[in-house]
């Protein structure tokens, strides 16, 4: 009898032992299916989301007969925007013009551009001064959104942009009130503020340096230079497309203006009626080429 009840116990340990060991194997072969399955999936919407990424830019280059190309002086080290300006240049009429945007310029983006700017990053305010945008947008993106910005600010659309380090951009252009200077070609259309504010002018320096340049394929070379040091989203052969044009103005078709506002304290407001006023008068005349 005892023989038969431990017969018994032992049959019944043995039939639960191997159901509970095919419930062990078919949970584990399940859940491997399911995370294979699952890792399968994750891996494919990467890939897509990495290929939506490559195929859709923020910004699109294009070059026009008046161009206007945004300028950033951008500090490395410090991943801050220093400087802002934009370059309008009629490469019919050869006539260059160089629009200073002051970094304290408080910006208040449209519905439509701040939906999307809080997809990239949720704590972006929509009322901002352009000077802080390095600290919601990282240099992958933030001169591709800087320039998404200006066209919302200025209703203009921008041809491309070019990114000048700190140390080449000084070189380059420096801040003077140009009420007090003598400076050739030079305008100011905001007498308002002009005792306030600089405006971004050329250096004596890159002056000189550009009447040393004598030929076209010269000018080629000094762009092609140019280009292994700075980042724009015009690529190097479109930009070299401007370069008869560039070749024959001389520095009196350069002007310089400070876009239409008012300084107040610590920001500086752009009158957009105002600005949208100056823009279009000197598209109008670089059109007529009556810029000088």
């Amino acid at each position: 009898m005892k023989q038969s009840v431990g017969k018994i116990f032992l049959k019944r340990f043995m039939q639960s032992f191997l159901i509970v060991s095919v419930l062990l194997v078919a949970g584990i072969l399940t859940y491997k299916i399911t995370m294979n399955n699952w890792q399968e999936t994750a891996k494919e919407d990467v890939q897509e989301d990495q290929e939506e990424t490559i195929q859709e830019s923020i910004t699109q280059a294009s070059v026009d007969d008046i161009s206007k190309n945004l300028i950033y002086c951008y500090n490395q080290e410090t991943n801050e925007i220093t400087k802002l300006v934009l370059e309008i240049f009629n490469s019919k009429e050869k006539k260059l013009t160089y629009i200073t945007i002051p970094m304290r310029t408080q910006l208040s983006m449209s519905y439509t551009l701040y939906h999307k700017m809080i997809a990239v990053h949720p704590e972006m305010p929509q009322l901002l001064q352009l000077s802080v945008i390095t600290k919601y947008l990282n240099e992958a993106t933030v001169f591709d959104y800087g320039v998404l910005m200006i066209e919302d600010l200025l209703n203009l659309k921008i041809s491309y942009y070019t990114v000048i380090p700190q140390e080449t951009y000084d070189t380059i252009f420096v801040s003077k009130m140009l009420e007090d200077s003598k400076e050739s070609g030079s305008t100011l259309n905001t007498p308002s503020v002009a005792s306030t504010l600089p405006v971004e002018v050329f250096t004596n320096e890159y002056k000189e340096l550009l009447t040393t340049i004598k030929s076209t394929g010269e000018l080629r070379n000094y762009i092609e230079n140019l280009y292994q040091s700075v980042q724009s989203n015009l690529a190097l052969p479109d930009k070299l497309s401007y370069v008869e044009s560039y070749s024959n103005s001389t520095l009196s078709d350069v002007t310089y203006e400070l876009i239409e506002g008012k300084n107040k304290n610590s920001a500086y407001l752009i009158d957009s009626d105002l600005a949208a006023q100056q823009l279009d008068k000197l598209m109008q005349e670089h059109m007529a080429g009556k810029i000088n």
